[in-house]
This record gives C-alpha cells, structure tokens and sequence, in this order.
C-alpha cells in the first residue's frame, strides 16, 4: 500500500510498504531514503506518536468497515479503555463546514489507474485529480509548486462563494477547488502566505483598504463617505497610522498630491525607528521583523509586495495593478533607477 509521509518542514512523499508493516519498518524505510536514523523520527498520526510496533494495517475488505466489532485495537487517547474501532464516513462532495472536526479531502486519491501528472508527466501517487471535465489528474509535489508559483504572482481566483482557491492547472472551466483545505498541502509556511493573501483580496473586494504602513498591511472596512483613516491597533494587529484614504499618505487637509509628487516625497523620507516599535521588535516577533524588511506596498494599490533577492525592479503581482517600480526609492521603474541601484 502507499503512504504518503509528510514532514514538519512541508515537504513529503509516498512510500510504498506492505500493509501489515510496522510503524518502525516504515521509519527504517524513511530514514534510508532521508539519510538519517530511523530512531530519530517520529510518526504522528491524528496528533498521537505511534509506537513502533503498530502496524499499519487498515481494513481489508467491506466487512471488516460494515460488521460491527469487526477491528479491535487500543484506543490512543488518555483515560479511554476502548478496544472496539468504529469507522464513519464522510460525503466528499461537500465543502467541510466550520463545525466538522475532520475533513475530506476529496480530490486527493490513490492513483490506482497510474495516470501520469500534467505537469511532469511522472506516474506517481498519491494525486490530486481536479473537479474539471476531464478530470486532469497532477502529483502533490507539482500540485505544491502551482499553488506557491501562483500564490507568488497573487493568481489565486477570490470566489464571493468558495473563498480564495485555483482553478484546474489546464485552466478549464468550471474547475475550482471547493474544498480549500487542500491547500494545508502547501505547508505551515506557505499556508500562512495564502491565509494572508486571500484575507487582503477579500478586504480589496469589500471596498476597504490595506494601511500603507511597511510591515502592517492591516485590512480595514471603513464607511464608503470616510477618508480620514486610523489604523486603530487592536489584539495584536494595527499600527496607529492616520492616512488618507485617496493618496495612502500621512492624513492631510485639502487636496492630494499627484502621484509622481507623493512617491517623490516618499523617496526623500529618512529611515525612522520607533522607540516603542523598537522594543517590540525582538526575539518573539522575529516573523514579523521579518515581513517588514522583506515587504514593502506597492505603490499604486498598496498592497504588499514580497521581495525574495534579485535586482530592484519590482512589479506588482496583482493582476489588477501590475505597476512595476523601483525597490529603493518607491518610484515608478525608470532609467534612473536602472543606471544607479538596478542590482544594489
């Protein structure tokens, strides 16, 4: 049979073993192809650690699911005696409600057909098969790497209905994901990332605004007459800052700058550290520092831009801006730029 190991840093692949293999063959096994000890790993399953000698050995035929008191085993859970294994199915044609406490991920199966991946071509399994017409099926590590090329380039489609998902790789219609669990394949990381994204989408399509403050982007919904906006700080998230709603500049009387004007006023401002900031930017709050060096908004819609190496010249990744500018100094991309700090 396949089992499909996952590892705390996101990444993972099928194994293929025998079914009454136990779960310390199956570390030998993990540890061989990973290069470490088997003693070294621990297999957790439904939040418990299995011991060694578990066996993986699951139902083997519809009688032992369908006859009551067919599997016995010993219950993992603490102060519970239970020898009896009772087994519930679950309709996977219905996106997991808020108050489920499992969830079935109903596009993701066993490739019992050996049908190979649209994207590498490889005959593996598990896969992921999309809800398209022609149900095209693609292997969880390339399935991986479109969510986070997609993610990276904010091509994830926001549904008023399904929330933030994708569409079938082929791009056929009528192939979004209802289920948006599946993507926790992409990892604790990653799914932080999507979680974000698709939280600063809805914000945009409610009408509201991101504040502009590097390292805050916090989404906020004010009324559509209001244009005196305070990025009120509450549980965590909030920075103080008062902007403008039309320019996502320092709040001011009267009419805005143009747009060259404010970002030419941004390029001149000095780097300012705020003493109470400062205090909070430690060890603990690390993840966030980091989001702010490596973060900036975009000028144009202001929604935050990651940077990940290479040259200065930035465009915005959401499909309904794409503004492309300059890293350094916030200004629309120019020759400037180019000839003085393209690659700084």
């Amino acid at each position: 049979m396949i089992v499909f190991v996952r590892f705390n840093s996101s990444h993972g692949f099928p194994v293929e073993v025998d079914s009454d293999t136990s779960i310390f063959q199956l570390k030998e096994v993990v540890a061989k192809r990973q290069g470490v000890l088997a003693d070294q790993l621990h297999v957790i399953f439904a939040g418990k650690e299995l011991r060694n000698d578990l066996t993986l050995q699951g139902p083997s035929c519809w009688e032992d699911v369908l006859i009551p008191n067919r599997i016995t085993g010993i219950c993992q859970s603490q102060n519970c005696s239970g020898e009896v294994a009772e087994f519930y199915f679950k309709c996977g044609a219905h996106p997991t409600s808020d108050s489920e406490t499992s969830v079935a991920l109903n596009l993701i199966t066993t490739n019992s057909r050996c049908i190979s991946c649209i994207t590498c071509t490889d005959v593996r399994s598990p896969v992921l098969v999309f809800p398209c017409i022609h149900r095209h099926v693609i292997c969880l590590d390339c399935f991986h790497l479109y969510c986070v090329t997609m993610l990276n380039d904010r091509q994830f489609v926001h549904d008023p209905v399904l929330g933030y998902t994708l569409s079938c790789v082929a791009g056929c219609p009528d192939s979004l994901i209802k289920e948006l669990h599946h993507f926790r394949i992409l990892g604790e990381e990653q799914y932080n990332r999507y979680q974000r994204y698709g939280t600063e989408e809805y914000v945009l399509q409610m009408g509201g605004v991101l504040c502009p403050t590097p390292g805050c982007g916090a989404g906020l919904l004010p009324e559509p007459e209001v244009r005196r906006i305070v990025c009120e700080p509450s549980n965590g998230l909030g920075c103080g800052f008062v902007f403008c709603r039309e320019c996502k500049e320092e709040y001011h009387e009267g009419e805005c700058l143009t747009f060259c004007e404010t970002q030419g006023a941004i390029a001149q401002k000095g780097y300012e550290v705020d003493e109470h900031a400062a205090l909070q930017a430690r060890w603990e709050e690390a993840s966030k520092e980091t989001i702010k060096r490596t973060t900036k908004p975009c000028p144009r819609c202001h929604v935050p831009v990651e940077k990940d190496g290479g040259c200065m010249h930035m465009k915005c990744p959401r499909p309904q801006c794409r503004f492309e500018w300059c890293w350094n100094c916030s200004l629309e991309w120019n020759r400037t730029c180019m000839g003085d700090h393209w690659f700084d």
